[in-house]
């Protein structure tokens, strides 16, 4: 009936998919872009950024930082042969060179002898066997392939200590900021201090409403989950790095996923496991299907090399979205756990979640400001859109990451009896215009004040048939 899916997809800007031919073909697809901090900053992303708001300026510019990314710097791809020896030196920039192998990461003396360097997608394994400078080392080729260029590099150490925020971050981030980023994702998060300094630094920076989504993917950020969860404003996991802890725990992704869903706090999974070859293995379609059930609000699809698959890799997991998401059981979600500050703000979000489970309702059309009220409407999975409208810039591109949320800007000057009639004419777009007179609507406007005196909405829940609003 309506022409989006209930979870979004997030997909990584690289050179593959950042063609504007490309892009065009998927702008309707892919709800948020992500931009990595581990090439630094790259004029060429910044032409990126500036092609997708040239085709649609309502996308969502996700930076995320590149804590122990380390990347092959090569342009071009490397036959090896087992036994091989090969020279592995540091570059912070890409290079045209087919016989060393470049990554940036300077401290390669630290490795050791013996150490090994495994590049994850073109499943090459390099031990040291000399080292030459601190940033350069020879190496044995052990297990061989062919080296693709910009490969994720591994090391067997595990005590180097990348920091989550480095000063070339900081430089790169301030950069960034300046070209339409609008919320940063943090890699290996570990604490909830990690998210805090990243805070603090913005705010320092005048950008204290840019929202911070905290990645998971280590032992330690997983024992600390809740406490970082309270900081950030939201969640992506990494479930193929924490499947080890997570048995040792007996934890499920279901349960992590919806206690993380519990605090409206929106959620999402990395979703391309791994390259082999020119395959790129998905998750099953049960597991999907899982995911689906809980409400995810998004799924990051991870970095395409080959530029082929790309326009047919995010068509087939937006169609799996569609399959999966037609298949999700009615269920009635128990009453959150209301905050006692904010006592009559969701008691509303509440009531009005249950009446369309009481009632045939269409859709579900409210105000925001900071997007608490569609994220925790969302957390409640209704099986209706929740149409938004928000006068915040920062807010509306944060809904980008909610599930089932469909989000609309407005200008400041609106008031209650505009927003009637503008919400009016999209709910007659969403649905195709596949919506009676008498269908109803619930409009929500939730806070702790009895009426907003910016839009003059009256604080509560209102229900109308459609050809009264």
């Amino acid at each position: 009936m309506w022409n989006f899916n209930f979870a979004k997809i997030v997909a990584w800007v690289w050179p593959t998919l950042a063609k504007e031919t490309v892009l065009s073909k998927v702008i309707n697809m892919v709800d948020v872009f992500r931009i990595s901090l581990s090439g630094g900053f790259d004029d060429n992303n910044k032409k990126y950024i500036e092609t997708i708001m040239k085709l649609d300026n309502s996308k969502t510019i996700m930076m995320e930082t590149k804590w122990c990314d380390v990347r092959v710097k090569n342009l071009l791809d490397m036959n090896l042969k087992k036994w091989d020896i090969v020279n592995v030196d540091y570059s912070e920039y890409a290079q045209e060179n087919d016989k060393i192998i470049f990554i940036d990461y300077e401290k390669l003396a630290d490795l050791g002898v013996w150490a090994k360097i495994k590049f994850e997608q073109s499943n090459i394994l390099l031990e040291v066997v000399e080292i030459k400078a601190e940033d350069n080392v020879d190496c044995k080729v052990i297990e061989w392939w062919t080296l693709f260029q910009f490969d994720r590099v591994r090391f067997s150490e595990n005590d180097i200590d990348f920091g989550v925020l480095t000063e070339r971050d900081q430089k790169d981030i301030l950069r960034w900021i300046e070209h339409w980023i609008h919320m940063i994702a943090l890699s290996g998060v570990k604490t909830p201090d990690d998210v805090l300094s990243l805070k603090s630094f913005l705010n320092e920076n005048n950008k204290w409403n840019m929202k911070i989504i905290a990645k998971i993917e280590t032992s330690e950020g997983l024992r600390n989950l809740d406490a970082i969860n309270t900081v950030a404003d939201g969640i992506i996991f990494v479930f193929d790095k924490l499947t080890k802890d997570m048995e040792e725990r007996n934890l499920t992704m279901q349960q992590l996923i919806t206690r993380i869903k519990s605090t409206w706090k929106p959620v999402s999974v990395t979703f391309i496991s791994g390259l082999e070859s020119n395959k790129y293995p998905f998750r099953d379609e049960k597991s999907v299907q899982e995911f689906c059930d809980c409400a995810i609000d998004s799924f990051v699809i991870e970095r395409i090399i080959k530029e082929d698959d790309t326009l047919d890799i995010i068509t087939q997991v937006y169609e799996l979205l569609s399959k999966c998401e037609s298949k999700c059981p009615e269920t009635t979600k128990e009453r959150f756990d209301q905050d006692d500050d904010f006592i009559v703000r969701d008691y509303i979000i509440y009531n009005a979640y249950r009446i369309t489970k009481e009632l045939d309702i269409k859709a579900i059309v409210c105000f925001t400001d900071n997007g608490y009220t569609s994220a925790r409407l969302s957390s409640l999975a209704p099986r209706v859109p929740v149409i938004t409208f928000t006068k915040s810039d920062e807010t509306y591109r944060y809904l980008n990451m909610i599930w089932w949320v469909k989000w609309y800007k407005i200008s400041e000057s609106f008031d209650y009896e505009n927003l009637k009639r503008i919400w009016k004419e999209m709910i007659r777009i969403i649905f195709k215009w596949n919506i009676s007179l008498d269908d109803k609507v619930v409009i929500v406007q939730s806070n702790e004040r009895q009426k907003d005196e910016k839009n003059d909405m009256i604080n509560g829940v209102e229900l109308y048939k459609f050809k009264n609003i």
